[in-house]
């Protein structure tokens, strides 16, 4: 991060960070996809088993690294501030608290996740490849929290473009042990829909290893110590989850949100199940689009405010909504065009590419209303804050989306459309009040 003068070097050094998070955010959604799309290939009924589980691990671990995010603002404004010492000390503190998180996770996970699956009503075999995909991502949970608290602290640092290399490593190791353990090649056996878990935990160790063994050898992180280990400090950490907390909950609320409304579709056919896990999943794909626009954000304006430049961090708010209008408005017409060749990724019954091409057009309407909703989350967070947001998403994904979905699937011949309608609304109506809340914040800065 530096301190730029005109416009066109601040749309410059945005784009600079934006590109490479874009790269890595693709890579990070890019183990769903890939386990959605070999899945699907290998049979309907498994993908709908794990799309299932899928839904249950998601949100918690959605919870996780929305509280690890929290490292970008902190060391930003540290940064900005030229506090060195001070950010090796966060980052120690992060590290602890990510071990902690590992294990809450795990719990849930074995304790409450798989007793959830069995009460589902799925099809047995559905219900036997959830369970199996379930085990397996156990496995991974530690070595992911880990590594997303290291790539969490490259952002930090304006060292995206190193994120972006350790995340694409995701797609030819993902590739790799899926189609190794899905269709049981070299040996190994033939798991199905369950593999795809254990191919993806075995990719979160490779790439942990990965990015432990380029901390150790590159030169700017070698400048902050980070080897010699800081005792814990627990008022530090404290302090990390009351920032982190809410900022996890309300990824959390908006994550367990889809999660509640896929487990909702098991009511339905199996080939309603993969259809709709088909066409989020790909929505997923193209949320790395305003994701990646409001993770630049967080972190420039979060290194503007640190240095008291507060008209640098309010330009910075506008490059980045006017970029989100103009990628959205590609990416809306290339899925509209070919919503159906999507579907077919994913499996080439036509029955099933008819059905998913109708949930892909609703997605249309997602991709719109995230481009509107998601910069604004990446500018409050800049600003370190985080609680209101949290209860704004929380309060329109709870209170608006998911009562409007039931009612409208009761009362309407809409069926599964019907949830999708009501995730449309929620996130509109959670942009709108988080544009109110940035204004309330900006009056206290300007």
């Amino acid at each position: 991060m530096y301190q730029t003068q005109t416009n066109k070097e601040k749309f410059v050094l945005f784009l600079k960070l934006f590109i490479p998070v874009l790269i890595y955010q693709f890579a990070n959604f890019s183990a769903t996809f890939i386990d959605s799309v070999m899945t699907g290939q290998y049979s309907q009924l498994h993908l709908a088993g794990v799309s299932t589980a899928s839904n249950l691990w998601t949100p918690f671990f959605a919870l996780l690294v929305g509280m690890i995010s929290a490292l970008v603002p902190v060391v930003g404004q540290h940064l900005g501030r030229g506090n060195k010492e001070q950010i090796r000390t966060e980052f120690h503190q992060f590290l602890y608290l990510g071990l902690i998180l590992s294990l809450i996770l795990f719990l849930i996970m074995q304790f409450i996740a798989q007793p959830v699956l069995g009460i589902l009503g799925l099809e047995d075999e559905v219900l036997a490849v959830g369970r199996g995909y379930l085990n397996y991502m156990l496995i991974g949970i530690m070595p992911l929290v880990l590594f997303s608290i290291c790539r969490s602290f490259f952002d930090a640092l304006g060292l995206t473009r190193l994120s972006m290399y350790l995340m694409l490593l995701i797609l030819p190791f993902n590739s790799f042990f899926n189609y190794m353990l899905i269709y049981g090649k070299f040996g190994m056996p033939r798991l199905g829909g369950a593999g795809a878990g254990l191919g993806t935990s075995l990719t979160y160790w490779a790439i942990f290893i990965v990015i432990i063994i380029v901390m150790a050898l590159h030169p700017q992180i070698k400048t902050y110590h980070i080897w010699t280990l800081e005792r814990i400090k627990t008022p530090l950490i404290i302090e990390d989850i009351r920032l982190g907390l809410p900022i996890g909950l309300q990824i959390f609320a908006e994550v367990a949100i889809f999660a509640v409304v896929g487990l909702f579709m098991a009511k339905f056919s199996s080939i309603i199940i993969a259809a709709h896990q088909a066409a989020m999943n790909f929505s997923s794909l193209m949320y790395a689009f305003p994701l990646s626009i409001s993770t630049a954000l967080a972190i420039t304006i979060s290194f503007e405010v640190g240095a008291e430049r507060f008209q640098d961090a309010n330009t910075y708010s506008r490059i980045g909504r006017l970029t989100a209008v103009g990628i959205t408005s590609g990416t809306l017409l290339f899925l509209f065009l070919f919503r159906e060749n999507v579907a077919a990724m994913y499996n080439s019954d036509p029955h099933f590419v008819a059905i998913t091409a109708q949930f892909l057009t609703y997605s249309l309407f997602f991709q719109f209303a995230d481009a509107y909703a998601a910069p604004v989350q990446g500018i409050l967070r800049g600003y370190k804050d985080t609680t209101k947001p949290f209860m704004i998403g929380a309060g329109a994904y709870w209170l608006c989306a998911l009562p409007l979905a039931v009612i409208l699937e009761k009362n309407s011949q809409l069926g599964p459309f019907a949830y999708w309608i009501g995730l449309i609304t929620g996130i509109f109506v959670c942009g709108l009040f988080l544009n109110q809340r940035l204004q309330k914040i900006k009056k206290l800065y300007y």
